[in-house]
């Protein structure tokens, strides 16, 4: 029988679909007894980024979710804010990828757990467990957006940290200088660290280089720290997530939509005005669900965007 922690299964091999039933489930079961008739666009918003949203980010802390579970845990979430239900299909205004972006870039600020940078989708073999194969095969992708700051030397590996210019001086140099330098592998930073100065031995052409180099690395009495992206800046899966993402460029019209005095349900239709996505009568006669597309106030004009908000007397 299936084992569950804290709802999620507990397992040794890699996440199938399968496995990830009950997240979808999870997902189907919270939207369909919340949900009404009544509830606004901005309401499902909401719903979908203070819970919904949340519950593929629990499992995604734990496992590497298939990439299919994540394709239809989306295709729900995006029928639930333009239908109001899970099980009911219903045609989107605007592109998922579009409703994706932070609003600066005129989206609704969701988070899509779609990245080409995923931090577990390349294959390894080994003797390591499939997690940590999955963690080393993206060393490169976190050395982009990790900062090793040197401080006194106390934590942070003299060989294998990537202290020393980005990099890790094992890398740059291979072993040979660990050899060259009569010393075991396993030493800190803090070993070479003397009076306050760097006291590299300096018994080959490749540890004079590193004596050299190192000495535009500033020594202090801190502890040594590692930050995202810059100095001072820490680790939060917000700041995270905007690191790795391909940012769109942002869009002229936000901080109208989005100002701090904003009505969230008219916020909200004013981006579908913007983005041309309202469904007025010039859109569903393209449809065939109406026979004409002239306004409903009968002012003789066809009902469009510009129409309804600009020229029509009645509105």
């Amino acid at each position: 029988l299936p084992v569950k922690y804290l709802g999620l299964p507990l397992i040794s091999t890699t996440l199938t679909k399968h496995d990830c039933a009950p997240l979808i489930e999870k997902i189907m079961a919270r939207a369909n007894s919340w949900i009404s008739k009544s509830l606004s666009y901005a309401g499902r918003l909401q719903l979908i980024k203070s819970t919904l949203a949340s519950m593929q980010v629990f499992w995604s802390s734990i496992f590497s979710i298939p990439a299919s579970v994540i394709k239809e845990c989306e295709r729900s979430i995006c029928r639930i804010l333009w239908g109001g239900n899970g099980n009911i299909h219903k045609r989107g205004l605007v592109k998922w990828s579009k409703i994706c972006l932070p609003w600066q870039e005129g989206g609704l600020g969701i988070k899509s757990m779609k990245t080409k940078h995923s931090f577990w989708s390349l294959p390894s073999a080994g003797y390591y467990s499939w997690s940590w194969r999955q963690i080393l095969l993206h060393q490169n992708l976190a050395l982009q957006h990790l900062l090793y700051v040197c401080g006194k030397g106390d934590r942070f590996s003299l060989w294998y940290d990537p202290w020393f210019h980005g990099s890790s001086i094992h890398a740059l140099y291979g072993h040979r200088v660990i050899y060259d330098a009569r010393m075991q592998g396993t030493e800190l930073v803090q070993s070479v660290i003397a009076n306050g100065q760097w006291n590299w031995p300096v018994t080959s052409p490749q540890l004079l280089e590193i004596q050299h180099r190192v000495q535009h690395i500033r020594i202090s009495s801190a502890m040594d720290q590692i930050f995202l992206d810059s100095e001072g800046k820490l680790f939060t899966t917000k700041v995270a997530w905007k690191s790795i993402r391909d940012p769109d460029p942002a869009v002229g019209w936000a901080k109208l939509v989005w100002h701090y005095a904003r009505i969230p349900k008219h916020a909200f239709y004013l981006r579908l005005s913007i983005l041309g996505a309202l469904k007025t009568r010039d859109k569903l006669l393209l449809f065939g669900l109406v026979p004409l597309a002239r306004c409903s106030f009968n002012c003789g004009e066809n009902e469009i965007v510009e129409h309804l908000f600009f020229t029509c007397p009645y509105t």
